[in-house]
């Protein structure tokens, strides 16, 4: 086999496609047929037995082991092919190769770690009943050798086998640490050992950390035995490193500073008692002083010992950060900190380079969006992590700093301070920050913007300009010109860019203004604020800037150009000349469409857009619309030849169109015109395309301009209507293509009612089967929408409709309809579609249909209470079992349920921690969701029992019988007044939906609808407990 083995092995090398898949094909065929020789086969090249494979071959062999042992080692595989299997004496002959291979010092690093994640694989599934000795050896090779390897496998079992009663119990965990803790004072172990160890000694630390305060005596005794000796250990490994600085001393320094960190934030405080944290206190910021020493004449040229260096000085930060926490720094030592934190967040020269050949990858940064995390994001978050006696004297010290650098032209520095002081303003401390002179601090203020305009330093002008509006809104209440500064420092930093514009690094200081405008816009009512001439030239200028940078822009960049574009259209007023508008409108286009598939953009471009075309007139709208619609048509056009399938850019014209035909002008309905050109466009969409994205959004573009398009306009073409109708209620479209036809066969049934009075049978039959069968929910929900429209326009003739329909299958058409209704009822979303429901639903129980009385539905799952063990595998093949319920009690056990859950919702004003401060508009005081009803008032309730008997809760409800209602939702409300952005047929009541819910109660008690009595007293001790609690 071994000659057979190894010809295959080339083969299965070998650059052509034939070769090496046959050669494939012909290894997979002799495992099925004797995988134990096969497998030793493989494992012999793989331990070079015969002294003649290539490196190659042996690295081949391992890596076609490791995929063929999850084949047929073990049925505990997922992928085990159950063809042919190992017998004892092969897999004892593979983990002993493994295991020697792993723990040889002198085998190439490919083949050890080949052999690693080997063991690791096989770990899983034999250890420990099939593999007893395999710690044993692991130590072995970490006491004899310090093998690295070794360390990594146990490391890796930890992750992945080591259970919490192996660790505690089964003593691995005491055998672990011992090892751990004699490699870590052994001064012999080299400092690559240590740092192993202390990644052991992680793993180890997150098994221990799962100890509560319920967990056995023993435990508790184990990790209060430990962490103290753990504690005293790090400290002298650090005391012993203090003045290293090279790649292994700061890979140890950085593995000792995360396990700190771990204990410090997850274990118990009497762990890390107060002595202990004073010593680790003072040396960490004695070492982070150093590191600070060691940068300065740091080149960066050593990438791999600077990102080290990074990592290393990014653990010792989030250390302090956790000690901060609960213990105070003296002035000399917060003042040490910070001066630490001055230097390393300083910006690298390569940084600065990089932002200003591409200012988007400063955007990317500044925003948030990037990947990457440096310790100058650790200070970032130590500053805006800070609280109580530190803050204040942390913001004052950073003050000094910023004036210290300004006088002597630091500008490196007081870039750096700035950061470290926009990062400080992040802050929300209850106590806030306090200004000791407010006329001092104004003119500190006046100072740094102004030092931007004298410094060439372009890094410092932008910092400044991103700076100035953070302190401006933490400080706004006790500035008394906030609103004159606010006006100044805005419109003289866009000034400053306009004026810039197509010089050298003009993008970079025009992205920070974007970026601060941002800021600007997030506190301030910019039009209150600047008045109407200076607004209209803010906007202008803004606008100018954005579309100047957008020449260059890429990635996250468009984003923000699209984020700056809607502050500025918010901005707009009445009095905004249409001619700005216009701009606008442009370049939102211009922008969305060189990244149309950022979801940012996507998201923010159609606010943009809804913005644009609120409350304006036909004649605005067709100015918008024939502006765009040309390219619309043609884009859309151009896909035709794909059969519109999806593209990014196709989903966002489609997106687009959807919006224009939602937002009608708000003096009429849409022009004829634009039924007319965009009409046949979207048929063929429609008619043509298999893509479920696509289908969906030209559907819903589709619904609304049938929807908002005069009804005499559109009879012509009712028969492409009805067909494209007919092709989404198709088998051949998906679940999810068809997510909204609910809506649009609700808009046919209000617009064309008299014209289709013959089809609607038809129409209704296929949406109920769809319905039924339906997997998707979201498809699932907006057909149950059409369900409710129906009930709420005529609940007899609905119930009519479904029983006929039952009777003509010789199926429960009944039954299985509204199994999938209270289904969809349980995860609808939104207080106004689960309100449409509670309405229909409502109008379904006071029908008082007796032929409901006889249809059964699903009501509570019932467990398994079989013998067999169910595997995952097995439960999703076995079928649900519900208990059986009438109609009338799954309504009343549903809406029970939804006034239990709604009312056990906090009022959302009482969960703002903070005020979202705006400038130049009063607050108004808004009342929570759900109004008065769901507050409750206690000092008008009566004592009453938890849970009251129906005879007694009727007695309460007597007494207020006067103020029930016989119809529910039979307002003088006009379907048109509905959401605009949801079709729904169904008019909006002015009740909550828990007012709705315990009128609905409150009716059932006091009329016994539907036999209530028994329904209430079925009920579980819990819901009547909730009902109580609701009605009396």
């Amino acid at each position: 086999m071994s000659s057979d083995i190894s010809q295959l092995i080339q083969l299965a090398q070998s650059a052509d496609n034939n070769e090496r898949n046959n050669a494939e094909t012909t290894l997979l065929h002799a495992c099925d047929s004797d995988a134990s020789s096969v497998l030793s086969a493989l494992m012999a090249v793989g331990v070079n037995a015969t002294n003649d494979q290539p490196l190659t071959s042996r690295q081949f062999a391992l890596l076609t082991a490791r995929k063929l042992i999850t084949f047929y080692w073990s049925p505990a595989f997922e992928s085990y092919r159950n063809t042919s299997s190992l017998n004892e004496q092969c897999k004892e002959f593979i983990r002993e190769s493994l295991l020697k291979l792993c723990l040889d010092p002198e085998q190439d690093k490919k083949i050890s770690n080949g052999a690693s994640y080997c063991i690791v694989q096989i770990a899983a599934v034999d250890f420990p009943d099939q593999w007893p000795r395999l710690l044993e050896q692991l130590y072995a090779g970490i006491i004899n050798t310090h093998s690295l390897n070794a360390m990594s496998v146990l490391n890796e079992i930890y992750d992945d086998v080591i259970s919490e009663e192996m660790f505690f119990e089964g003593g691995i965990g005491m055998e672990t640490l011992k090892i751990i803790f004699q490699l870590l004072t052994n001064p012999n172990s080299s400092l690559d050992a240590k740092t192993a160890a202390m990644k052991l000694f992680n793993a180890s630390l997150l098994q221990m950390s799962t100890v509560t305060s319920h967990a056995n005596h023993e435990r508790k005794t184990f990790v209060q035995d430990v962490v103290p000796k753990s504690l005293e250990t790090l400290l002298q490994l650090l005391q012993t490193y203090v003045n290293v600085f090279d790649q292994s001393a700061l890979q140890l320094k950085s593995k000792i500073y995360e396990n700190l960190a771990l204990i410090k934030n997850d274990f118990p405080k009497k762990l890390f008692p107060h002595q202990a944290v004073v010593a680790f206190k003072q040396q960490s910021i004695s070492d982070l002083a150093l590191l600070k020493d060691w940068s300065v004449n740091q080149n960066q040229e050593n990438e791999s010992l600077w990102q080290i260096f990074n990592e290393t000085t990014i653990q010792t930060l989030e250390f302090l950060s956790s000690v901060s926490t609960h213990a105070s720094f003296t002035q000399e030592e917060n003042i040490a900190i910070l001066q630490s934190m001055l230097t390393l967040s300083c910006l690298d020269n390569a940084t600065r380079e990089s932002w200003i050949d591409d200012p988007n990858e400063f955007v990317s940064k500044e925003t948030g969006l990037t990947a990457s995390y440096t310790m100058r994001d650790q200070v970032a978050e130590y500053l805006g992590n800070l609280s109580g006696k530190t803050l204040q004297p942390t913001f004052e010290n950073i003050l000094e700093f910023i004036n210290i650098n300004m006088s002597n032209n630091n500008t490196n520095l007081m870039e750096s301070a700035l950061y470290m002081l926009q990062s400080v303003l992040i802050q929300d401390d209850d106590e806030g920050l306090k200004i000791v002179s407010v006329p001092d601090f104004e003119k500190f203020i006046d100072t740094i913007f102004n030092y931007q305009l004298q410094t060439n330093d372009v890094t410092l002008s932008m910092r400044i300009i991103l700076t100035v509006p953070k302190i401006l809104d933490i400080f706004m209440s006790v500035l008394p010109d906030i609103k004159g500064m606010l006006k100044n420092y805005l419109s003289k930093s866009i000034e400053l860019a306009i004026n810039i514009m197509n010089q050298e690094n003009d993008k970079l200081i025009m992205s920070s203004v974007l970026i601060a405008f941002t800021y600007y816009a997030y506190f301030a009512e910019l039009p209150s604020v600047l008045g109407n001439e200076l607004c209209l030239q803010v906007q202008s200028n803004l606008l100018k800037i954005v579309n100047h940078v957008a020449e260059d822009a890429e990635e996250d960049t468009n984003g923000l150009l699209i984020e700056v574009l809607n502050n500025i259209i918010s901005s707009n007023t009445p009095e905004t000349d249409f001619k700005l508008v216009r701009q606008q409108f442009t370049s939102v286009l211009s922008i969305s469409g060189k990244d149309p598939s950022n979801i940012q953009i996507v998201v923010e471009s159609q606010d943009c857009l809804e913005k644009l075309l609120a409350n304006i007139n036909t004649e605005r709208y067709s100015a918008f619309i024939e502006l765009c619609l040309p390219s619309f048509i043609h884009i859309i056009q151009g896909n035709k030849a794909t059969g519109y399938k999806y593209s990014p850019l196709l989903s966002l014209i489609l997106e687009f169109i959807t919006v224009f035909m939602k937002k009608k002008p708000a003096d009429g309905p849409l022009p004829a015109k634009i039924a007319e050109y965009i009409w046949e466009p979207l048929i063929q969409v429609l008619q043509k395309s298999t893509e479920d994205e696509t289908l969906q959004l030209a559907t819903d573009a589709f619904t609304y301009l049938i929807h908002n398009t005069e009804t005499n306009a559109l009879v012509s073409q009712l028969p492409a209507i009805v067909n494209i109708l007919d092709r989404l209620l198709s088998i051949d479209v998906t679940d999810t293509a068809a997510m909204n036809v609910g809506s649009l066969i609700v808009t046919i049934c209000n617009k064309f009612s008299n014209e289709i009075s013959s089809l609607i049978p038809q129409i209704l039959k296929a949406a109920v089967t769809r319905l039924i069968q339906v997997k998707n929910v979201s498809t699932q929900e907006n057909l149950v929408s059409l369900l409710c429209f129906l009930t709420y326009n005529d609940p007899l003739q609905t119930l009519n409709f479904l029983f006929e329909m039952s009777n003509e299958e010789n199926r429960n058409v009944v039954q299985s309809t509204f199994n999938k209704w209270f289904e969809t009822f349980e995860i609808v979303r939104g207080e106004r579609k689960i309100k449409d429901n509670v309405i229909a639903l409502s109008k379904i129980y006071f029908l008082s249909d007796t032929r409901l009385n006889e249809i059964m539905v699903n009501g509570e799952l019932i467990p398994y209470d079989g013998d067999l063990i169910i595997t995952r595998s097995m439960a999703k093949k076995m079928p649900d079992r519900y208990t059986q319920v009438s109609v009338y009690t799954k309504i009343v056990k549903l809406f029970c349920h939804e006034i239990e859950f709604r009312t056990r919702q906090p009022d959302a004003n009482q969960l703002i921690t903070s005020d979202v401060k705006r400038m130049g508009e009063d607050a108004a005081s808004n009342e929570g969701e759900h109004g008065e009803c769901e507050k409750g008032n206690d000092d008008d309730w009566e004592d009453v029992d938890d849970v009251l008997d129906y005879e007694k809760l009727k007695e309460f409800l007597d007494e207020d019988e006067d103020d029930t209602y016989d119809d529910l939702a039979d307002d003088e409300a006009n379907p048109e007044q509905a959401e605009a952005q949801e079709i729904t047929g169904i008019a909006d009541v002015p009740q909550s939906l828990v007012q709705l819910l315990i009128e609905f109660f409150k009716e059932v008690m006091v009329k016994n609808a539907n036999d209530f009595q028994n329904i209430y007293n079925a009920l579980s001790e819990n819901e009547k407990a909730v009902l109580t609690q609701q009605l009396v």
